[in-house]
């Protein structure tokens, strides 16, 4: 039997690894970066791979891919309530500020064989504001200290409650919106097909590679990590934290979001997928690598 934890995990580390190599050979050069420019060298690298399909499954934007750079003197591009909008998508004209600036990547590869989805994202700093890399910090504590509380047949509205009561005692807000999402907000959403399969039905969609279909497909197939939604924690099962943290008290402190992982294997083992550190030390954010985030 296909392992699909194994999949989804190989299927997240091509899209940090494509990003990753492409992003080392712009840095390395003078020339200035744009977010349409970084993208498309990430998506020309994502195509290098067979194991997926070409483009990602999370669209708008175009090509399932997220590019957004702001800087110092204005977070408003990175402070988004959502991908999806034209003004979101990457942009020729808007370029990255090499010595303070601040950027959002994201990709949503598909596996061809099995359907499974392997998002990732994350948040990049340049600068060395204090409060701000406090901030980048305690966001990615909060993904750890969620991942911690997960337990077996927990419901996903008691682990969102969790966040949520955790995210408030910070002064931090979670401003994640979604359209599918009932609940219109929260913090995560499960693997399709992680914990269940595909139906015969949508076997055939994926077999026919319907594209346009496969993506409504996968976006209407995840169970969301809201207050609201009482699936219950099992295993096996994989399933995002993602939430998108910015301080209502503090306008000069800009969103900042991890995209992790949660896989629950088989024999009930827990594992987080981050596959950040990489890009940390690429790009001088070691304060990141701290044990003790």
């Amino acid at each position: 039997m296909l392992d699909k934890l194994k999949v989804c995990k190989r299927t997240r580390e091509i899209a940090a690894k494509a990003f990753l190599i492409s992003f080392k050979k712009l840095i390395n050069h003078k020339s200035k970066i744009s977010e349409v420019n970084l993208r498309n060298n990430w998506l020309n690298e994502l195509r290098k791979n067979k194991n997926i399909f070409p483009d990602c499954w999370y669209a708008p934007p175009p090509h399932g891919i997220a590019v957004l750079f702001s800087s110092e003197s204005s977070y408003e591009r990175t402070n988004y309530q959502s991908l999806r909008p034209v003004k979101q998508h990457p942009k020729n004209n808007i370029y990255l500020d090499k010595q303070k600036g601040f950027i959002y990547v994201y990709a949503s590869p598909v596996d061809k064989i099995t359907g499974i989805i392997g998002d990732w994202g994350m948040t990049i700093y340049f600068g060395k504001n204090k409060n701000i890399i406090k901030h980048l910090k305690l966001c990615l504590r909060f993904n750890h200290q969620v991942f911690n509380h997960v337990k077996l047949n927990m419901t996903f509205s008691q682990l969102t409650r969790f966040a949520c009561r955790s995210f408030s005692q910070q002064e931090l807000v979670n401003k994640v919106v979604s359209s599918t999402d009932p609940a219109g907000t929260d913090i995560g959403h499960t693997i399709p097909a992680s914990y269940e399969d595909w139906t015969p039905e949508e076997k055939s969609i994926f077999k026919k590679n319907n594209w346009q279909k496969i993506l409504t497909m996968i976006k209407n197939k995840r169970k969301f990590l809201s207050e609201k939604e009482t699936l219950k924690i099992r295993s096996p099962m994989a399933f995002t934290i993602e939430q998108r943290l910015i301080n209502i008290d503090n306008p000069d402190i800009p969103l900042s979001s991890f995209h992790t992982i949660v896989l629950i294997h088989p024999d009930e083992r827990k594992e987080l997928l981050t596959n950040f550190d990489e890009i940390f030390k690429l790009t001088g954010m070691d304060y990141m690598l701290d044990n003790n985030l």
